[in-house]
């Protein structure tokens, strides 16, 4: 089908058509995709991060074999899979967090904000939830409210929660960021006033919650500086307020560490997981919480429900993902060669006279240009042409100058650099057409 045409019996708000796709997908292996004319693509993109191990079907195998004896389960019933693989997640979040905690499980990303929130409120109550200009939580009629489109609330049917934005936390381009570089601490004093003046219209009900990712995806790509964040969680905690952090796309060593909280050195009270943790199989995010914020007392049994939080297959595909990074091959150790590989074959970019910067922050590289032709150079790319395959790049409305490499941890250094190479030759494409 062509680009303009999207079946009648399609609803067009999908996401997958908002660049209507030229192409339909038949197979993948590795780090590729492959058309129903048998053309092939590089996945720098991987489902929003979500497949870090690639495209592998031995995982798909693995977890069907699991799951065979036990291919589905009653609502309200317990089996030993689920314990097994909540037991393995809370002993991973533990680990990082230091401290004791208790894992649930719902569906997708948003569910699984929704979920915290729950958390949050069995805990504190009533309160503003504070999260970041260009954050991205979910587009659920709960979770927009906490995103930072205007676009995602606009089709809400309800006011939403109290909500305040804290100013975008992207330093490097601040226009009030001191010429020495790093970030302005005047930035967090503004946001200590919280409390003290209610500068933000904070009501009387205080703080409830920061929800903050690690690095600002949707919101373009933007690494947060790490004292201004560790500032800011802080002077939340002293008004006693909770910290969630929103890992469903940092999760599992996309940024570097286990879990992007670790970059930044903070220790959060909540949070969230989900796609990597099935390897883009199948909808599942967790939550975890310290003791004893999701104790049965605090939170008791019935304080969520969802269909398919004890589905065996998802349980299984988790079991078995956890297993890939447990082992003596865990693809955690070629995260570093992969970010040091994306630095080396992209810096050469920034000679382009579209291109103003590169930044790279573990398995995720972003390019960002002169002006707001990031979906002009994805579809450009995704182009194979003359016997070389097309590439897939992710971008995103709310940035439309920049453009993010996060493909799969496990993508060899030779195809890291025909990425590059590809990648180069999209944007001299663009620049002649420009």
């Amino acid at each position: 089908m062509t680009a303009r045409e999207i079946p009648g019996w399609v609803a067009a708000g999908d996401l997958v058509y908002r660049t209507p796709p030229e192409v339909r997908f038949a197979r993948a292996s590795g780090v590729r995709l492959y058309d129903e004319e048998g053309r092939e693509y590089i996945d720098a993109e991987a489902a929003n991060g979500a497949l870090a191990l690639g495209y592998d079907p031995g995982i798909l195998r693995e977890a069907c074999e699991r799951a065979m004896d036990l291919p589905a389960l009653p609502s309200f019933c317990e089996s030993g899979l689920r314990l097994r693989v909540l037991e393995r997640l809370a002993d991973r979040f533990s680990r990082a967090v230091g401290v004791p905690g208790r894992v649930a499980v719902e569906l997708g990303g948003a569910q699984g904000i929704e979920m915290a929130m729950r958390v949050v409120a069995a805990n504190r109550g009533g309160g503003t939830v504070l999260t970041f200009q260009g954050g991205y939580h979910g587009r659920s009629p709960f979770t927009a409210h906490l995103s930072a489109s205007s676009r995602y609330r606009a089709a809400q049917p309800w006011p939403g929660p109290d909500v305040v934005r804290l100013p975008y936390p992207d330093c490097a381009t601040c226009a009030h960021r001191p010429s020495s570089g790093g970030c302005n601490p005047a930035c967090a004093a503004a946001v200590e006033r919280l409390g003290v003046e209610d500068p933000f219209g904070v009501p009387p009900t205080g703080v409830a919650a920061l929800v903050v990712e690690p690095l600002l995806n949707v919101g373009g790509f933007v690494l947060p500086d790490t004292g201004h964040l560790r500032r800011v969680v802080d002077h939340v905690r002293s008004l006693g307020g909770l910290i969630v952090v929103d890992e469903i796309f940092t999760g599992l060593h996309r940024l570097g560490p286990e879990w992007g909280f670790q970059l930044h050195g903070i220790e959060p009270d909540i949070v969230v997981a989900g796609k990597a943790l099935t390897n883009g199989l199948t909808a599942f995010s967790c939550v975890w919480a310290r003791e004893p914020l999701a104790a049965p007392e605090v939170f008791p049994p019935g304080s969520h429900s969802s269909t398919f939080a004890g589905n065996p297959f998802a349980l299984a595909a988790v079991d078995t993902v956890l297993d890939r990074w447990d082992g003596p091959d865990t693809p955690a150790r070629t995260v570093p060669a992969l970010a040091a590989r994306l630095e080396d074959v992209l810096s050469a970019l920034v000679k382009r006279h579209l291109v103003r910067a590169v930044r790279v922050v573990g398995g995720v590289a972003v390019v960002e240009l002169e002006g707001p032709y990031a979906s002009r150079l994805r579809a450009i790319a995704a182009r194979p042409r003359a016997g070389r395959p097309g590439l897939l790049l992710a971008s995103t409305g709310m940035a439309p100058s920049a453009v993010a490499l996060h493909p799969p941890l496990i993508t060899p250094g030779e195809d890291v650099s025909l990425v590059a190479e590809l990648l180069e030759q999209a944007i001299g494409e663009l620049e002649n057409g420009i």
